[in-house]
């Protein structure tokens, strides 16, 4: 557990490393900074002391010798404004930096998620993990930088500083370390699980924002518009409430700090400035001057300040620790699907085997969603998967691709285990369009190249032509290839949609096409037109057809009929409609009611 704790740590600090330079620069900036600010009151001491001398009820000082310490007060304050400038510069870059690196490292992460992972976050959480936890951590890097290393800095010299002029009045302030300490404690300790809360009612906010934007339509159509500005409301109120108890408490730090500063400074004067006048304190020895005891105010005002950024520091963590959870939680989220990425293997024909195979989503879950599949897809073959809601469907599609691996037995393409090769080859020879079709925003061109970017002119026309889009794109879009799609292609129709996402997954050379419900929109005589094509332009390509509906079967060369998560019939159409009494009855239903 350690180890793994250790190494998730490492994962997010090594995004710094790009940017140890800036770091590192930064960090030797700060403490020269630091450093130069620290000796000006050491300096002042020196100026008073002995720059000026008392005879009698007469005072007079030293102009060359004090025209020199203030000359040099002078350079280490230019000095230390421009170190001050580089830090923050330093800072900043090294900061935005880190946080890119983060959000960089986030993606590549989820792009290695197997389902079950995406099902255990859902999108709007990874949304909000790689935006707001990111902006939030990348932004306490460069809050708390400079005080980090400022504040123990000026803490211990401070202190040295002016315990070397008295010992006794240092307790003045030294009594309140303990004091602020278990303050702090108790802050840190009640605003924590506050802020990881309000982490996660962002998540709620995404959620619902992304639901209500999606749905826009529905919403509209039903008139629910005020319904979902008041779910929101909710949702935002949530976020607010237990944002203001969150901050209230990091309030409370502030007004402590500053009553205690200021309760330390009216000690010290007190105590400090009647030793000069009378001799009723003989216990404080070292303060003789007022010099002395401006010194030992700059120094003990010093101290005090750095105790402040101490605890601003740790407030500051207290609410990136809730985002740096979330962020370690997204590192620590291993894959079931284990790549191969140096398999030497390759799909060359594309025969498809279940052997024996069953699937449950969590070890958990009592009841498989497939059990016992056993068949063989021989290459070439056209394959129709028919089955009621929930029969399974699309889960037997998922294990060919390895979006899931298998609870039991094994599936094999060209007799190999797909576990056995890499998934860039796998996924790469596997082309699926899913029930929903999706566009990107872009060009039709661009979102066609998304299936193989290296594709040709010739290509993409002759991958329209199968998919009966080239007429369309050339003669109803506005600009052709070049016409702009919106996001998630709201500007073309569901069978436009349908079978651009066709072609796309044909520019991709598949040896495996599955075509998950990707006629349901489409007419009989364009999709019996585009059944025709992959069957002509395609015939070493082994093809999948997932529907319930069968006219988008027929012609295949067998068609699986599920139910319940098992095979209950593996036949021709006509050999079903004999033998299997689930194709009869849809057949009847669909066919002869229709043609009734």
């Amino acid at each position: 557990m350690k180890n793994n704790k250790q190494k998730k740590q490492h994962q997010i600090l090594s995004c710094l490393i790009p940017y140890k330079g800036s770091f590192s620069l930064a960090c030797i900036t700060i403490i020269l900074e630091n450093a130069l600010e620290i000796s000006l009151p050491f300096l002042m001491n020196v100026m008073l002391k002995n720059g000026m001398t008392q005879n009698g009820d007469q005072y007079s000082y030293d102009p060359p010798f004090v025209f020199l310490i203030g000359g040099i007060m002078l350079i280490f304050a230019v000095l230390s404004f421009f170190l001050g400038l580089i830090s923050s510069k330093m800072t900043a870059k090294a900061g935005r930096g880190f946080g890119y690196e983060l959000r960089k490292r986030e993606y590549q992460k989820i792009q290695e998620y197997s389902f079950t992972n995406l099902d255990q976050f859902r999108a709007n959480s990874l949304i909000t993990r790689m935006t707001s936890d990111v902006q939030i951590i990348s932004d306490t890097f460069c809050q708390v930088m400079r005080p980090i290393l400022r504040g123990p800095f000026q803490l211990i010299f401070a202190s040295i500083f002016a315990l070397s002029i008295s010992k006794e009045l240092s307790l003045v302030f030294l009594c309140v370390i303990p004091i602020l300490a278990l303050l702090l404690g108790t802050i840190i300790f009640l605003t924590r699980p506050k802020f990881y809360q309000m982490q996660a009612e962002l998540d709620h906010i995404n959620r619902t924002t992304d639901e209500s934007l999606t749905a826009m339509k529905l919403v509209r159509a039903n008139a629910k518009e005020n319904y979902e500005i008041q779910k929101f409301d909710q949702v935002n109120k949530n976020v607010s409430r237990i944002g203001t108890k969150a901050n209230s408490l990091l309030a409370l730090n502030m007004g402590i700090m500053q009553m205690m500063t200021y309760a330390c400074v009216v000690a010290i004067l007190l105590v400090g400035g009647s030793s000069i006048f009378d001799s009723f304190h003989p216990e404080i020895t070292a303060m003789k001057t007022a010099a002395d005891i401006a010194t030992f105010l700059s120094y003990a005002t010093q101290t005090l300040a750095s105790l402040m950024m101490i605890c601003n520091v740790m407030l500051s963590f207290t609410r990136a620790s809730a985002s740096l959870k979330r962020l370690k939680e997204v590192f620590a989220a291993e894959s079931e699907i284990i790549d191969k990425k140096d398999s030497p293997l390759r799909i060359e024909s594309g025969k498809i085997e279940f052997d024996h195979v069953s699937f449950r989503y969590s070890k958990e879950a009592q009841e498989n969603v497939l059990s016992d599949l056993n068949f063989t897809l021989e290459s070439g073959q056209t394959i129709g998967i028919l089955g009621e809601t929930g029969a399974g469907k699309s889960t037997l599609i998922y294990l060919i691709d390895r979006f899931y691996d298998t609870s039991e037995g094994a599936v094999r393409i060209d007799g190999k285990d797909i576990k056995d090769y890499s998934l860039s080859e796998l996924r790469g020879k596997v082309a699926i369009c899913f029930q929903s079709p999706r566009l990107f925003k872009g060009t039709v061109k661009e979102n066609l190249l998304w299936g193989n970017i290296d594709a040709t002119e010739d290509e993409i026309l002759e991958a329209c032509e199968i998919a009966c889009c080239k007429d369309f794109i050339l003669h109803s879009l506005s600009h052709g290839f070049d016409t702009e799609i919106a996001q998630g292609g709201d500007n073309v129709s569901g069978g436009q949609r349908q079978r651009l996402c066709i072609a796309r997954a044909i520019l991709a050379k598949p040896k495996i096409l599955i075509l998950d419900d990707s006629f349901s929109a489409l007419d009989r005589i364009t999709e019996k037109q585009i059944k025709q094509n992959l069957q002509e332009k395609l015939p070493g390509t082994t093809k999948l057809i997932i529907s319930q509906k069968v006219s988008s079967l027929s012609g295949s060369d067998q068609i699986i009929v599920l139910k319940d998560g098992k095979v209950n019939n593996i036949g021709t159409s006509e050999y079903l409609k004999v033998h299997d009494p689930i194709y009869q009855d849809i057949y009847r239903i669909q066919e002869e009611g229709g043609q009734a």
